[in-house]
């Protein structure tokens, strides 16, 4: 059986949206995972202080190297508007039902997770035994800001450019098959919660038409994850004062 090789312009923007992601994310994590960054931080810091500012400068590498080729590439080269990739208003119920729905399943799935003893050895991220306020906001924050990047990256700019191109269904598994690889470093329960889960803000994306349930709800995982584990784990406390 042969196939033609010949171009069609539909696939041009399919095509430069999918290297636009592979190319940033190439770049995001060979440097948010070098050993120069943790060397880095190594001289400046040092033990648990150290590993919190890794894992405060890769958010913040990822924040540059997912978020910025894909903005600059929808403002200069494929000419979408953000709202048509899911950065709008809120304008349906809809967007509060599929958030509530996801998050009665979510949930009491953390929760559950919470009782194993894998949950802590991955949870919190950041590996410090005492945390105080600084820490607290800083962890909060930048979790707001590298979600939101990283919600547009797959359910805006991803799964918008993709869908005029493959239609629904081949645009929805094409991304649930990337944002399943890419937890494939984070172990096999995560890699596993990721292909449910990325399939249900894909479906929430593409009935409302914006992003917010994804980013809501990818959002509210992270911060149960760290919060949940740090409270439960007696080795770790928190200081406000």
């Amino acid at each position: 059986m042969t196939n033609s090789l010949a171009w069609s312009s539909d696939y041009r923007v399919a095509v430069v949206a999918l290297a636009t992601f592979t190319s940033g994310y190439f770049l995001y994590w060979f440097i948010a995972n070098s050993s120069g960054l943790r060397n880095y931080c190594d001289k400046r810091y040092s033990g648990e202080r150290s590993q919190a500012t890794v894992i405060l400068f890769q958010r913040c590498v990822g924040i540059v190297f997912l978020g910025l080729p894909a903005v600059l590439v929808t403002i200069f080269l494929l000419k979408f508007r953000f709202r048509d990739l899911g950065v709008t208003t809120i304008d349906s119920v809809a967007t509060l039902y599929w958030m509530l729905g996801i998050s009665a399943i979510v949930i009491p799935l953390v929760f559950s997770f919470s009782r194993t003893p894998s949950f802590f050895e991955t949870y919190p991220l950041i590996r410090q035994k005492t945390w105080d306020l600084f820490l607290l906001t800083a962890n909060t924050l930048s979790w707001c800001v590298y979600i939101l990047i990283y919600e547009f990256l797959f359910r805006g700019f991803l799964l918008g450019v993709t869908l005029g191109s493959f239609g629904v269904w081949p645009a929805i598994l094409v991304n649930v098959a990337l944002y399943v690889c890419v937890h494939i470093p984070y172990g096999f329960s995560v890699t596993l919660g990721s292909l449910p889960l990325g399939l249900a803000m894909c479906l929430a994306t593409v009935h409302t038409g914006n992003i917010w349930t994804a980013y809501l709800v990818h959002l509210m995982i992270a911060l149960l994850n760290d919060y949940v584990a740090l409270a439960a784990n007696p080795e770790t406390r928190i200081r406000l004062a």
